[in-house]
C-alpha cells in the first residue's frame, strides 16, 4: 500500500468517524483511504467526549481541507 504523505493530507476529503465507540477519524486522500487520528486513548474523557471530540476534528478538518499547514497558520477566524 502507497504511503500517505503531505501532499495526500492537504487534499484529503471525506471525514468519517470511526473505531472503537466512534472515536477515530478517517479520511480520504486521493486514492487512499486511511486513519487520521484518534482520541480512544484519552483516558481522561468520557467515551461521549471521545466521540465528541472526534467529530470535531473531523469537522474542523472539513473546513482545511485544500489548505496547506503553512495556509491554515495564516488564517484568522473570527468569532461570530
Amino acid at each position: 500500500m502507497a504511503k500517505i504523505e503531505p501532499g495526500d493530507i492537504d487534499a484529503a476529503t471525506d471525514f468519517s468517524l470511526s473505531g472503537y465507540n466512534g472515536g477515530g477519524v478517517r479520511a480520504k486522500f486521493g486514492g487512499k483511504e486511511g486513519g487520521f487520528c484518534a482520541t480512544s486513548y484519552s483516558f481522561s474523557m468520557s467515551a461521549d467526549g471521545k466521540e465528541y471530540a472526534a467529530c470535531r476534528i473531523a469537522l474542523l478538518l472539513t473546513i482545511a481541507s485544500g489548505h496547506t499547514n503553512e495556509q491554515i497558520s495564516q488564517m484568522t477566524l473570527t468569532k461570530i
